[in-house]
C-alpha cells in the first residue's frame, strides 16, 4: 500500500508533467491535459487560492447584493420589463427549496422599496459607488487567476462597470423575451405538434435555461479581467461553470431535503445560513471557470505543475532569451514587429511574467518599445548584444542582491564562492551573443506574430 501511495505521489509530483504529448494520440493527449487541468484545481482548492477568494466574494455580494439589484431594477425599470427580474432571481434560488422563495420574496421588497429618484445627489453617489466598489472586487478576483498585477483606472471602472450592470440585465431580458417570444409563435406551436419536431422544440425549451447561464457565465469571463480574453476561452471557461452550476443546484436541493432538520438546529438563522452556502459554492463555480477560460487561453500553463513557476528566476532566464530571440529575428528579417499582445500569443504564457521580462529588458537598454505602434527594436546591433547581459537584466529585477540581503549573508567565504560562481557563468558563455542565437541553422520568423500584430 505504502508502495502504491509513493508511485501516485511521484506521477503526480514529477511524471504527469514530463510526459510529451505531441507524439500521443488525440485521444491520449486530451486526457493527459484533462488530468493535468483536474490536478491544477484541485491544487488551488486544497491551497486555498480558490476557497478563501470565494468566502471574500460572499462577504462582499451579502453588504452589497440590495445595491446591485436596485440599478438593475432601475434599468429595466425604465424599460418598462422591470418585472422579468423576479423570474431570474427565484430561478436563481430555486434549489434552496421554500427558502430560496422567501429570500427572493424578501430581496424583491427591499429592492421595489428603494426609490432611486428620491436619494438625492450624494445617496446616488454612494449607491454608484458601492456597486463599483463590488465589481472591483470581482474583477481582484478574476485579475489574480489571470496573473494581472494592474487594475482599471477610476475613468474605465466607472465606464465598464455600470455599462456591465447596465447591459447585462437588458440582454438577460432580451434572451428570456426573445425566447418566450419565439416558443409562442404560431409556426412553432403548429411543429409542436408534429413528431419528432415536438420532442425536439420541448428538449430544446429545457436547453435554454443552460444555454443562459453559460451565455451570462461567459459574458463576466470575456469582460471583467483587465486583459484580453479570447471569445471561445470565456466560453470554455463559462461552459465549464453553467454545467457544474446545473449539477450543483440538483446536488443542493437533494442535500437539504436530505437534511430537512437543520431548521431545527439554527431555528431563524437557518435561512441564512442556507444562502450563505449558496453563494459560497455559487462564488467557487464562478471562480473555476475562470481557472478553466486561463488554462484554455494559456495551454502552456498546463505544463507546468505550478502556475507560480512563470514567475521562477530559471523560467525567466529562458523567457527573457525567447523574446530577445524573437525581436531580433524579426528585426533582422525586416517582418512585422512584435507586440505585447502577438509575444502572448505566440508563447502561449499570461500576460505578467511576459511584461516583467519586457520591462526589465527596457531598462536595461536592450530592447526599445516603439511608442507609436507598441512595438519593441532590439535597442543596438545584436552582435554587440551578449547572452550574459540578456540573462543579467533579468537577474537585475530579481529581488534578494539587495545591500540589505548582502549584510545578512556578508561572510566573506560565501562571498567569494559566488563572485567564482559568477565568473564560471561568464567564462561558460563566452562571447556569445544574440546573434549566436539567430544564426542557428533552425533560426526561423514566425508567421503568427505577423497575424498577431495585425489583430492586436
Amino acid at each position: 500500500m505504502k508502495n502504491v501511495s509513493g508511485r501516485l505521489e511521484r506521477f503526480f509530483s514529477r511524471t504527469l508533467w514530463e510526459i510529451e504529448t505531441a507524439g500521443l494520440k488525440r485521444a491520449k493527449r486530451l486526457g493527459l491535459v484533462a488530468l493535468r487541468l483536474v490536478y491544477k484545481l484541485q491544487d488551488e482548492f486544497r491551497n486555498g487560492e480558490l476557497t478563501v477568494r470565494a468566502s471574500s466574494l460572499v462577504y462582499t455580494t451579502l453588504l452589497t447584493f440590495v445595491p446591485l439589484l436596485a440599478i438593475a431594477f432601475a434599468v429595466l425599470k425604465g424599460l418598462g420589463v422591470h418585472n422579468m427580474l423576479a423570474p431570474t432571481i427565484y430561478s436563481f434560488l430555486e434549489p434552496i427549496g421554500d427558502k430560496g422563495e422567501e429570500i427572493g420574496d424578501t430581496i424583491l421588497e427591499y429592492v421595489d422599496k428603494v426609490n432611486v429618484k428620491v436619494l438625492g445627489t450624494v445617496g446616488l453617489a454612494f449607491l454608484l459607488y458601492t456597486v463599483i466598489t463590488t465589481v472591483q472586487q470581482i474583477e481582484n478576483a478574476f485579475n489574480h487567476f489571470w496573473q494581472i498585477t494592474k487594475t482599471r483606472d477610476f475613468f474605465r471602472k466607472f465606464r465598464d462597470y455600470l455599462s456591465v450592470l447596465m447591459v447585462g440585465p437588458i440582454l438577460l431580458v432580451s434572451a428570456i423575451g426573445l425566447t418566450t417570444t419565439v416558443m409562442s409563435t404560431s409556426i412553432v406551436q403548429w411543429l409542436s405538434a408534429i413528431e419528432p419536431f415536438g420532442s425536439a422544440i420541448v428538449f430544446l425549451t429545457k436547453l435554454v435555461p443552460y444555454l443562459l447561464t453559460i451565455l451570462a457565465f461567459t459574458m463576466f469571463y470575456f469582460l471583467l479581467p483587465n486583459t484580453k480574453v479570447r471569445f471561445v476561452s470565456a466560453l470554455a471557461g463559462g461552459a465549464t461553470a453553467g454545467i457544474l452550476w446545473q449539477l450543483l443546484s440538483w446536488a443542493f436541493a437533494k442535500f437539504l431535503v436530505s437534511t430537512a432538520k437543520y431548521s431545527a438546529v439554527y431555528s431563524g438563522f437557518a435561512i441564512i445560513l442556507v444562502f450563505m452556502i449558496w453563494l459560497y459554492f455559487n462564488w467557487l463555480i464562478m471562480l473555476t471557470g475562470v481557472k478553466v477560460a486561463f488554462y484554455h487561453q494559456f495551454p502552456a500553463m498546463l505544463r507546468m505543475r505550478s502556475d507560480n513557476d512563470v514567475f521562477s528566476e530559471r523560467f525567466k532566464y529562458r523567457l527573457a532569451l525567447a523574446i530577445m530571440y524573437y525581436i531580433g529575428l524579426h528585426y533582422r528579417e525586416d517582418k512585422p514587429r512584435w507586440t505585447l499582445n502577438a509575444l502572448v500569443m505566440e508563447l502561449k504564457l499570461p500576460v505578467a511574467p511576459v511584461l516583467e521580462v519586457l520591462d526589465a529588458l527596457e531598462r536595461q537598454k536592450l530592447i526599445l518599445a516603439m511608442p507609436g505602434d507598441a512595438t519593441f527594436l532590439p535597442a543596438r546591433d545584436v552582435s554587440s548584444i551578449s547572452v550574459r547581459e540578456v540573462l543579467m537584466a533579468v537577474e537585475h529585477e530579481m529581488p534578494g542582491d539587495s545591500l540589505f540581503g548582502q549584510r545578512i549573508c556578508s561572510i566573506p567565504e560565501i562571498e567569494r564562492l559566488i563572485r567564482k560562481m559568477d565568473g564560471c557563468i561568464s567564462e561558460a558563455l563566452g562571447n556569445d551573443t544574440v546573434k549566436t542565437l539567430l544564426s542557428a541553422p533552425d533560426a526561423r520568423v514566425c508567421e503568427l506574430g505577423k497575424k498577431a500584430k495585425k489583430g492586436s
